[in-house]
């Protein structure tokens, strides 16, 4: 693997000269390896990632909470069906569900249906969840494409028909993925970022980990802290105590 470091703009009064960190995969690299460093893949290019807070479930500790099941009872009428990406035929129909879904929960051009067709055809997903209603004689409601190992699944990009809004069925395709991950044996679900308090509903499931920058956190409560910081700069260079900092993320000094 090969890191890129890509520069922000400076800010020399306050001697802050930041970087994007990335990471280039290579052939004999694995893809759990990238993962467990807290890298996620970018849209911009295959074989492209960056450095996030990202978030995963432990599945070895993960148990349904109340408010799991509580979601489970409510979309009962939700199936799964796993394909593998040279399964799986694309429609523009699908592009155009995507875009509209992005646009209008997060707003204009967040995604396109070029890139929509990109991720599930151009080999960025490994294979695609399709979502349908067993009640409506099993018609496709949503998909989310995924990458999948023996080790890992990562949820990405979900989307579905937003007739479905009010019936939960966000939350129920992402507990059904968890729950199929855990079932296969798989040992972590990648849920993406967490930056906004907005984002905080992919902490529900018991086991949920987040990447402090430094290695991976079980403190939600922490978390929870940061995602209210509205900050200038950079965190490290913000706190007095910089030992303090380090072992509240839990780097060992020494």
């Amino acid at each position: 693997m090969k890191f890129l470091f890509s520069e922000f703009q400076p800010n020399y009064s306050n001697y802050y000269f930041p970087y994007q960190v990335y990471l280039v995969k290579e052939e004999l690299d694995k893809i759990d390896k990238i993962y467990s460093l807290g890298f996620l893949p970018s849209r911009m290019r295959l074989n492209l990632f960056y450095l996030a807070r990202s978030l995963r479930v432990n599945l070895t500790n993960f148990k349904p909470s109340s408010e799991n099941r509580r979601i489970s009872r409510k979309t009962e009428y939700l199936t799964m069906k796993v394909l593998d990406l040279s399964e799986f035929e694309y429609h523009y129909s699908i592009g155009k569900m995507g875009k509209d879904f992005y646009k209008e929960r997060f707003g204009e051009g967040t995604m396109s249906a070029f890139r929509i067709k990109w991720l599930f055809t151009k080999g960025a997903c490994s294979h695609v969840l399709v979502f349908t209603d067993k009640q409506k004689e099993n018609l496709v409601i949503g998909y989310c494409p995924v990458i999948k190992t023996e080790k890992i699944l990562h949820y990405a990009y979900p989307f579905y028909d937003l007739s479905y809004f009010d019936k939960n069925c966000g939350m129920g395709m992402m507990l059904k993925a968890i729950q199929w991950a855990q079932e296969k044996g798989l040992n972590y679900a990648y849920l993406g970022t967490c930056y906004t308090e907005a984002s905080l509903y992919k902490t529900q499931f018991e086991g949920c980990e987040y990447f402090t920058g430094f290695s991976w956190s079980d403190n939600l409560a922490r978390l929870k802290e940061l995602v209210k910081i509205k900050r200038e700069g950079h965190m490290f260079a913000e706190v007095e105590d910089k030992d303090d900092l380090l072992k509240k993320e839990g780097v060992k000094i020494g």
